[in-house]
């Protein structure tokens, strides 16, 4: 049983649901004090053990062991030795000694309490206890008996009204406003009927009146007791009642003299007695009706004064959330836009690794542009493309990891930067894009391993847009920050399209000193852009002498040079039909400009009547994004044998790559050839799929290791991408080779500075010297060897013209039409047409049906 029973009641009713919000719940105070006194001990499981400690971790629900003094010992004992031991014993116990108790007696989730009974209230002598432990324990059922009932009593009655006054207080911390404490504006009124000495309802009013007196301290609670007889003696009530005409008089009587009554420690100070008729008395209803225009108002002196305008709920939420959603309309548009373009808004605030933003590419054409080493932000929508990146990001994962295991192992990284995301559902180049991811997830792939020397690579995917038109805004806001702050980035890889807006990407990325390799790139000049810019691909002056010596090789009577109209800001065109033309002139071979405007659709068919254009060459020299329409409006006729031979830039590489783009009926039997940047791989044929290249082709180690992967990698694309996101190309990518090759020339470059300088740790070299290594040796790669000592452009490269006997059949495989530069090996054995052969000459004859002797 309580040891006030009545006040017991009172805190369980008044926590009751039926007064709705304006329940008070919390009487943490009380209800501990309470609990205390009916609690045995528990039996002592040590010398060191306090049962009082483990009583209170069950009230409080906390199991967490508490840190004291006998564990900071053990831990001491067990964790240092010799001088530091010392010490910290030392240090100990001078805490010790200089009364830090709390070491000893903290109770999680109980501080709040704790703090009160031992130095906020003065009801038992607090300070006869050590800690709040101590006190706790002197108010169980064991230990009570030997402290002051009345004390126990009275502090119980004190923790009730100290409960009280907290959820009437109007400020916490004394600064910041407590809403609910302004909404209670009238006294918490608790009628006790009934009133008797047994029952101990005279006790607890005389108990609340001592509090008051002795503390001081004022308390929201106003209670309205009735009792059938006068209080006891006892009950130290010494003033008389007072019949209801009088009261009013007598409660401002009551008030004046109740400050010296209290401060004299006046037993009834606080008691206001009002006499009424016993209802069993013949005269009373006639008296109360008397003497009711001289009593009490009750509705004038009882009133409870409405909550101020700012405390009542809703007043202040409501406009708050009223503004809180104004200002969310321009976050959320915001989000509903990201998200419509697959651009992640809330998680690149929270990860490290990713800074991406939305951006107009053209109008109507949001894109998102930016940067990201993890899963966080994944760029473009085709499944193929986004799995690429998904699989690099997981490398990215496990090279952090086993560099954190292994510090002085090197750890370099390289921004892949392409233009990853077009204007809507277009398959565009995405199957091309996702090449180049997997050749540089095949170099990671293979760098990643346990080892104790082998390099470690990260690769970061950014995005310029769509032709890279954002590429300037992507290098300027956000890549020259990243390079600023990892040091490990050692430069840029990929690089899509020569256009202006790449151009001036690579005039930044050199003046930020930040070496720039591109793998696809072919347009004149780029090298002047900036002294750090290394090119593993011929460059279009290169190109122009490859169709120009093919068609002496063919014998073909005139090169038709069909492209876009020139001046639109694309300098790889430009470039690209201006070295054509030029060559062509010094072969002293007919040359005719055959520009278009919008499409290639305005121009006329290959064979428009009967006449025979199979000697002739028609050369594409455009994007791959006009390609299909190219040859959808140039190859309508009845004989194909009249028709030229079909020859297209390297662009059309990415269009070759696109099965969407090739599966179109029109183009069904139509011989298409194409520049190819990175034959070799491409030579390796299906045999490359099965795990080792074509024997002609040669290519030795770094072939054989390239194929090995790229086997594993479509096998497994093949179970995971299903119809047209599944790999459909039966030949290994050119893409995933130069890619492969671009990220591996990066940690050849660390490799020979290490071995170089004999270096044993990890090796972080500014990039300078990165690219300074890049001009200094030669990287033997799967797409032939790469070597900048002479020039920072590829053109000492090996440069293809590749035939696909149908383009509308995704299994004919290229082969070689005419190859010039070097070969995996010097003496290799080549044809006339310069492409891998079995023996050394090869075929001197001169195709005449558009074949190739390769």
């Amino acid at each position: 049983m309580p040891l006030l029973p009545i006040l017991d009641v009172l805190s369980v009713s008044l926590a009751a649901d039926r007064f709705g919000t304006g329940q008070l719940t919390r009487f943490d105070y009380y209800r501990l004090a309470d609990w205390l006194t009916g609690q045995p001990l528990p039996p002592s499981q040590g010398r060191n053990d306090r049962p009082v400690l483990r009583l209170l971790r069950k009230w409080s629900g906390k199991d967490a062991h508490p840190t004291d003094s006998s564990e900071l010992s053990n831990a001491i004992d067990g964790a240092t030795s010799g001088p530091t031991r010392l010490g910290l014993r030392l240090l100990l116990w001078i805490g010790r000694r200089a009364g830090l108790h709390w070491l000893e007696a903290r109770v999680p989730g109980l501080s709040r309490e704790s703090r009160w009974f031992i130095r906020r209230q003065n009801y038992m002598i607090p300070r006869h206890s050590v800690n709040f432990l101590g006190f706790a324990e002197r108010l169980t059922l064991d230990r009570r008996g030997s402290e002051s009932l009345d004390q126990i009593k009275k502090l119980l009655v004190h923790a009730f009204l100290e409960d009280l006054r907290i959820a009437y207080r109007r400020r916490r911390w004394r600064i910041v406003p407590k809403r609910s404490g302004w909404r209670r504006t009238s006294y918490l009124t608790v009628l006790l009927d009934n009133v008797t000495q047994e029952n101990g309802g005279w006790e607890l009013l005389q108990l609340i009146n001592e509090v008051r007196n002795e503390t001081g301290e004022l308390d929201p609670l106003f209670v309205v007791a009735a009792s059938d007889e006068a209080p006891p003696t006892a009950a130290g009530v010494e003033s008389e009642a007072v019949d209801p005409a009088e009261a009013d008089y007598e409660l401002s009587e009551w008030q004046r003299t109740l400050p010296s009554r209290r401060q004299q420690l006046v037993k009834d100070a606080r008691y206001f007695r009002v006499r009424l008729p016993s209802p069993d008395h013949p005269d009373s209803t006639r008296r109360l009706r008397r003497d009711d225009r001289n009593a009490w108002d009750v509705a004038a002196t009882f009133r409870t004064r409405p909550a101020p305008m700012l405390a009542r709920r809703g007043l202040v939420e409501m406009p708050l959330l009223v503004a809180l959603v104004v200002a969310m309309v321009p976050v959320s548009q915001n989000v509903q836009a990201y998200w419509a373009a697959n651009c992640s808004y809330f998680r690149p605030r929270f990860t490290d690794g990713v800074a991406v933003k939305l951006v107009d590419v053209a109008p109507n054409d949001p894109q998102c542009i930016g940067y990201s080493d993890n899963d966080a932000q994944i760029f473009g929508t085709s499944e193929r493309l986004r799995d690429a990146q998904k699989a690099i990001f997981k490398q990215n994962e496990w090279a952090e990891r086993l560099h954190k295991e292994d510090a002085h192992r090197p750890y370099l990284g390289v921004v892949y930067f392409v233009g990853l995301t077009h204007r809507g559902a277009a398959p565009d180049t995405d199957d091309a894009s996702a090449e180049e991811l997997e050749g540089l997830y095949l170099r990671q792939s293979q760098q990643n391993v346990e080892s104790k020397s082998s390099p470690l690579l990260r690769v970061i995917v950014a995005n310029g847009g769509g032709g890279m038109k954002k590429a300037p805004e992507v290098v300027r806001e956000m890549l020259r920050p990243l390079f600023a702050r990892d040091r490990t980035i050692l430069g840029v890889l990929g690089l899509d399209r020569t256009v202006a807006e790449t151009e001036e990407a690579i005039t930044q990325l050199g003046l930020a000193g930040i070496p720039a390799v591109g793998t696809t790139l072919t347009g004149n000049g780029l090298a002047d852009r900036s002294p750090l810019y290394f090119q593993l691909v011929p460059a279009n002056t290169r190109q122009a002498e490859l169709l120009t010596k093919y068609a002496q090789y063919v014998r073909a009577k005139k090169v038709t040079v069909y492209h876009p109209k020139l001046g639109s800001g694309d300098s790889y065109v430009k470039t690209l039909v201006e070295a054509v033309h030029g060559r062509l002139a010094e072969a002293k071979i007919k040359s005719v400009d055959m520009p278009w405007t919008n499409s290639p659709m305005e121009l006329d068919s290959l064979c428009q009547g009967t006449v025979d254009h199979s000697d002739e060459i028609v050369y594409y020299a455009g994007r791959e994004d006009d390609f299909g329409d190219f040859l959808t409006g140039a190859a309508s006729c009845y004989n194909d044998k009249l028709l030229p031979r079909i020859v297209a830039d390297d662009s059309v590489s990415r269009f070759i790559a696109q099965e969407k783009n090739r599966k179109q009926t029109k183009l069904a039997g139509l011989a298409v050839s194409y520049v190819g940047m990175g034959s070799l791989v491409t030579l390796a044929g299906p045999e490359c799929l099965r795990g080792k290249p074509a024997p002609l082709v040669g290519g030795g180690t770094p072939l054989n290791a390239f194929c090995a992967g790229y086997s594993d990698l479509h096998k497994s694309l093949a179970k995971t991408l299903k119809g047209d996101e599944a790999p459909a190309l039966l030949w290994p990518a050119e893409l995933s080779g130069l890619a492969y090759d671009g990220a591996g020339l990066f940690v050849e470059a660390i490799d020979q500075m290490r071995r170089r300088l004999k270096h044993e740790g990890a090796v972080r070299p500014d990039r300078g010297a990165v690219a300074q290594q890049f001009r200094e040796m030669t990287f033997r790669g799967a797409t032939g060897a790469i070597a900048f000592t002479t020039s920072r452009i590829g053109n000492n490269r090996n440069l293809a013209i590749l035939r696909i006997d149908n383009v509308y059949d995704l299994k004919a495989e290229p082969h070689c039409a005419y190859l010039i530069g070097a070969l995996f090996e010097t003496k290799q054995p080549r044809g006339a047409n310069g492409c891998p052969s079995e023996r050394r000459g090869g075929s001197n004859q001169t195709p005449q049906d558009g074949s190739s002797t390769g």
